[in-house]
Order: C-alpha cells, then sequence, then structure tokens
C-alpha cells in the first residue's frame, strides 16, 4: 500500500517542485538532472581540478608549484583539503541559495560530484566519518538548517560513511568572516569551538564545510578534533576561490 501511494506522488511532486539547475536555477531536462546543472551550466560551472594546492585545494596555475602562497607560509592543523567547485561566476548566487534559500536539495549533487572527483582519495585516506562544521545554535535554528550538516548528511548517505555531527559545538556567534583580515579571523575564532563529546572513537575524520576562504575556521576547528583524540584530520570544501 504504501510503495503504491509513493508511485503516485513522486511524479506529482516531480511536477509541483521540478528539479532546478545548481547555478542558474533553471528547471532540469530530464537527461540533466542526473548531473544537477543545464547544458549550458555545465560547460560553464568551473571545477577545481587537479592543479590545485596539496594543503588546502586551491587550484593554481602554475602545475610545478605543490602549494599555494597561503599554504607556504602558513601552518595548517587539517593534513589536506579537497574542494570541488571555484567561488566564481553562478556558483557565487547557487551557494546563496542553498545557504540562505532552503535550496537544501543542492547538497545531493555536491555530494555526487565530491564523491566522484574525490571517492578514492577519501577511500585511501581511510575516513571513518564525516563531521560537518558546526553553526552556532541561535543561529541555525533561526536558519532552519546548517548547510554544512546538509552537505555532510549527503555525503554520508551517498558513501555510507556515518556522519557525527555531535562531537563538536560551536559556542558563540562569530562576526561574518569575509570582510576581515587573517589576525581578526583568528581572533574572532578564539575558543569558538568545544569538544561535545569526550569520548570520541574516530581516528580518521572529514570535516566539511560549504565554502573555504582562507582556512581559519576549518583550522580552528581540526584543533578541537585533535585535542578530543583524533589523529588525522582531512576537510572537503563545496566552493574555494579562484586560481591563484
Amino acid at each position: 500500500m504504501y510503495l503504491h501511494i509513493k508511485s503516485i506522488i513522486a511524479p506529482l511532486l516531480g511536477v509541483l517542485y521540478p528539479k532546478r539547475c545548481v547555478a542558474c536555477d533553471k528547471v532540469l531536462l530530464k537527461i540533466e538532472k542526473e548531473i544537477g546543472f543545464c547544458a549550458t551550466c555545465s560547460s560553464k560551472v568551473k571545477l577545481v581540478g587537479p592543479v590545485a594546492c596539496m594543503k588546502c585545494g586551491t587550484p593554481i596555475s602554475d602545475d610545478r608549484a605543490e602549494f599555494c602562497r597561503n599554504c607556504v607560509c602558513t601552518t595548517r592543523t587539517f593534513i589536506q583539503n579537497k574542494a570541488i567547485y571555484q567561488y566564481t561566476g553562478d556558483m557565487k548566487a547557487a551557494m546563496y541559495r542553498f545557504k540562505y534559500g532552503n535550496r537544501r536539495c543542492y547538497a545531493k549533487t555536491f555530494a555526487r560530484h565530491g564523491l566522484y572527483y574525490y571517492g578514492d582519495w577519501i577511500k585511501k585516506n581511510g575516513i571513518e566519518a564525516i563531521v560537518p562544521v558546526p553553526m552556532y545554535k541561535y543561529k541555525e535554528k533561526r536558519r532552519g538548517y546548517n548547510q554544512a550538516a546538509v552537505f555532510a548528511r549527503a555525503l554520508s548517505e551517498i558513501s555510507g560513511i556515518p556522519m557525527a555531527d555531535k562531537i563538536v559545538q560551536r559556542d558563540k556567534d562569530t562576526e561574518a568572516m569575509k570582510q576581515l583580515n587573517a589576525i581578526k579571523r583568528k581572533k574572532n575564532l578564539l575558543k569558538a569551538f568545544s569538544l561535545q563529546e569526550n569520548d570520541v572513537q574516530f581516528k580518521k575524520v572529514l570535516l566539511v564545510d560549504d565554502i573555504y576562504t582562507t582556512g581559519t575556521t576549518m583550522d580552528e576547528v581540526a584543533k578541537v578534533l585533535k585535542q578530543g583524540g583524533m589523529e588525522q584530520v582531512y576537510g572537503m570544501s563545496i566552493c574555494i576561490g579562484e586560481m591563484q
């Protein structure tokens, strides 16, 4: 009975809430739905690609360089971060809708692409759990969701790796980071995160976020995770800054 009802409702939902291109928000054709992008945007959206910083994942123009300018002079707590798309063009609007426009459905497309490009990397590094960067609880309540957790859940469902969203918490509502320089970012995040669970069994985790900027947030959460006994913290972000 349940399956019969589901078979009736599913097509109706497809008509009422058609799948839209993640980048431009246009209704997708049937052959485009699996990709998540329309034909036009598939050729415009910039992936990070293989020529990227070996530490933070920022795309770099010099294929002989191992690290970007920031990572050359910065010590990172996380081992390595991977990013899927460059934060430019229509992906900026897409991330805005994902964060503030309740387009949580985008997470499935992001997760599929993330695992397509980095699934072998995740397997090679023996990731045991996926940890989303936490949001301040009152801020999350106002917005209705934490976009990093939505992405983490989609990754977990497709990969089969458990999501662990109760390990670390955000203790204060920090100032918006995009307007701050590196020094102010660190001060802004001072004691912003803490362990929520003391008996953590995982040793290798994947810390995920929506947009990687300077890496300050990922570093601060990674420090807390390592204090809790995790030995290796890797990262994955949906978007990252443009090529250096």
